[in-house]
């Protein structure tokens, strides 16, 4: 199972070839394969679902586990309606730019910057505030000069994404539930308190990515969950399942998975319960990893 942004994704869009032949030869050799992003399925990266090799898609942070082939859920733990409007009003005091995935459309509202529309997730988004980015989206994806303004305009273009003044109004509509909320509360301070606020409601899943940033299911729901619920449908057990990741969310699947591989670039507390930690996403640590296992496999004469 995968995460995508900066654990096999660069940039919000950009997945190098090396990677590519890693999965597909991981595919090839017999073994299964599963985005495990925060991303909704709408929102996944195309040229990791064009290359073939990922058979399912474990995604909102595991509310939603689709079957890649025709994009057809197998397992889904929504955020009730009520549930989801009660969660924006309690967090109306710290005035978030909110984002909401439902009924095959991701919402982001105009005023703010969530990690998926600037790819840039915990260590790595730290790291380039350490060398004085600003918080602008566009400012932000120029760094990446023909890639980040590409990334503008697919964000732009594509059907599923909703650029809106607000989600409120559209979340009300969403009479089957909401997969996730996500928000963006500039100050760090602010955005711990908001998350405190709903823990204690003990109605929410509360996942910080960086200091700014929270992503919100349904209680229990997790990629843990959706891995879970991946995991029974394939009937095999934990000690059969490998996980890749970066931050925050990925850290249940820690738990759940018998391997869990953090990548190079990954914060620190992550790499804290990881099994292993391979080589960052611009060196294709993934890569290299699944080459490693592929090559012992060869050696042992089959499946690892």
């Amino acid at each position: 199972m995968f995460d995508l942004d900066d654990t096999i994704v660069q940039a919000g869009s950009y997945v190098s070839p090396r990677v590519v032949h890693a999965l597909v030869a991981a595919r090839e050799a017999g073994y299964v394969l599963s985005i495990a992003s925060g991303r909704p399925f709408c929102s996944v990266n195309k040229q990791v679902l064009a290359c073939g090799a990922m058979s399912y898609a474990v995604c909102s942070n595991g509310a939603s586990v689709v079957r890649v082939a025709d994009g057809a859920p197998v397992s889904q733990s929504m955020l009730s309606r009520e549930d989801a409007l009660r969660c924006h009003e309690m967090l109306a005091p710290f005035k978030p730019a909110w984002n909401a995935f439902f009924g095959g459309h991701a919402y982001f509202e105009w005023k703010g910057a969530s990690y998926m529309l600037t790819g840039r997730t915990g260590a790595v988004a730290r790291a380039m505030r350490a060398e004085g980015a600003s918080s602008g989206l566009l400012t932000r994806l120029a760094r990446f000069g023909r890639k980040g303004m590409l990334y503008v305009w697919r964000m732009a273009t594509n059907r599923s994404h909703k650029q809106v003044r607000s989600v409120l109004p559209h979340v009300r509509r969403a009479a089957g539930g909401v997969e996730k909320m996500g928000c963006t509360i500039p100050n760090p301070q602010l955005c711990a308190q908001a998350a405190e606020l709903l823990c204690a409601d003990g109605s929410y899943e509360v996942v910080h990515m960086g200091a700014t940033e929270l992503e919100i299911t349904a209680r229990g729901v997790s990629k843990a969950s959706g891995a879970q619920a991946l995991m029974q449908l394939l009937d095999i057990g934990p000690q059969k399942a490998t996980a890749f990741g970066d931050g925050g969310n990925d850290m249940p699947l820690a738990a759940v998975c018998g391997r869990f591989v953090a990548v190079g670039n990954a914060d620190e507390e992550v790499k804290a319960i990881a099994t292993e930690v391979c080589g960052s996403v611009a060196e294709d640590g993934v890569a290299v990893w699944i080459e490693n296992m592929l090559a012992r496999d060869g050696q042992k004469g089959g499946l690892s």
